[in-house]
């Protein structure tokens, strides 16, 4: 087994890591940028390929630069990159995978950039082990105690602040929402006396234990109810321009079918533009809270299901269906019967290019895809946001 090796890169994988090759076989290198020379050592020896990590750069690329994070490992594969390389790379890296697995050859792709690049996630979760609370290590349970997270909003950095001079021997992992309001979700015990300034809800071991049970986001002119459990876009300033793509694709009509609807956020935003829209989520407690959306803001022309969207989706009707699945994608049957309804557009939101491509090409058969526009809703990370309006070939 080799211990150290030199390499340089060639190029990037689909997770951000150096590609590399050593004696005719693949070596994967996080924090290795194309065309930098590294002596790296390797941490995992397979059949077909290897792992490794840099011990020191022989030579840099212009495009590296000095990270604000001080932690190493921490999660964020480009926090050493360029963001605007990182751009390139994200935009690269769907319309190769659209080719390979879609063969959907496109080329005028958009990108769209996040206005903050630091400081614009409005949740995190963080691990406690031995009363020191950071984010575990790549791929182990190793902890690395943070003072705060660059990527984390201001007002949680501070939460963070006020965590770390908490005797927390007895919690496990803290969860923090920062939206119009906060939410400090924690698993274990401790003293929450004085956490209570600094949040309109917490959470103790899946008890709401001051404040009240959910908090408010806003978007557009709408308000939504988040949960202790419940999903949330995490970077607000792009997640608006994500949704106002959505709009713009789907355009209006009589009737709209929102499918892996979550808390109905879509729906809702629909809502102004079609007759009446339908929501289908799998869920319980995500419809429940979808319906309490649909009351606070006023909505009647909304209703939501719940269930399997692949199985309640057969023998509906609709103008438009916006699917918005897991990194799972669509299963065979949803997209069967997604097919039957024929609905004039399809709006596919997906967190997973991969998994998109593969559905692009069932869908493909009988829809065109007409346009793809990309949100780098995770700077410094290799995910990505896609949105793609196919039209029902005539």
């Amino acid at each position: 087994m080799l211990d150290e090796v030199l390499v340089k890169c060639e190029r990037l994988d689909n997770f951000g890591r150096g590609v590399s090759k050593v004696g005719g076989k693949v070596i994967f290198v996080p924090d290795l940028f194309p065309g930098e020379v590294a002596l790296v050592r390797v941490t995992i020896d397979k059949k077909k390929f290897m792992v490794g990590e840099v011990i020191s750069l022989k030579e840099k690329s212009k495009d590296r630069i000095i990270s604000k994070c001080p932690y190493d490992k921490c999660g964020c594969a480009f926090k050493n990159l360029n963001y605007e390389k990182t751009l390139v790379y994200k935009k690269e890296k769907v319309l190769d995978l659209l080719k390979r697995f879609g063969n959907i050859d496109i080329k005028n792709v958009e990108i769209v950039s996040s206005q903050n690049i630091y400081n614009y996630r409005n949740k995190i979760t963080l691990k406690v082990k031995n009363g020191k609370i950071g984010y575990f290590k790549n791929g182990s349970n190793d902890l690395i105690e943070i003072d705060k997270c660059m990527l984390a909003s201001e007002r949680t950095n501070e939460i963070i602040g006020i965590l770390k001079k908490e005797d927390l021997s007895c919690v496990r992992e803290v969860v923090i929402k920062d939206m119009d309001e906060v939410m400090i979700s924690i698993d274990g015990d401790m003293d929450i006396s004085n956490l209570k300034s600094y949040a309109d809800s917490i959470y103790l071991n899946e008890k709401c234990v001051y404040g009240k049970e959910k908090i408010i986001n806003s978007l557009f002119e709408y308000k939504f109810l988040v949960s202790k459990d419940s999903f949330f876009q995490v970077n607000k300033d792009v997640t608006l321009k994500l949704y106002s793509k959505v709009l713009e694709y789907a355009g209006s009509g009589e009737k709209a079918v929102d499918l892996y609807c979550g808390t109905g956020t879509i729906s809702i935003l629909l809502s102004k533009f079609f007759d009446s829209v339908s929501g289908i989520e799998i869920n319980s407690e995500a419809v429940l809270c979808a319906n309490e959306n649909k009351e606070l803001n006023n909505i009647n022309n909304v209703s939501f299901k719940c269930g399997d969207a692949n199985k309640l989706v057969k023998g509906m009707s609709a103008d438009v269906i916006v699917v918005d699945p897991a990194r799972a994608g669509l299963m065979d049957l949803g997209i069967k019967n997604i097919l039957e309804i024929k609905p004039k557009k399809i709006v596919y939101v997906s967190c997973d290019p991969v998994t998109l491509s593969r559905d692009l090409k069932e869908l493909n058969k009988y829809y065109d895809v007409k346009d793809v526009t990309l949100f780098d809703m995770f700077p410094f990370t290799y995910h990505v946001e896609c949105v793609c309006l196919l039209c029902k070939i005539n």
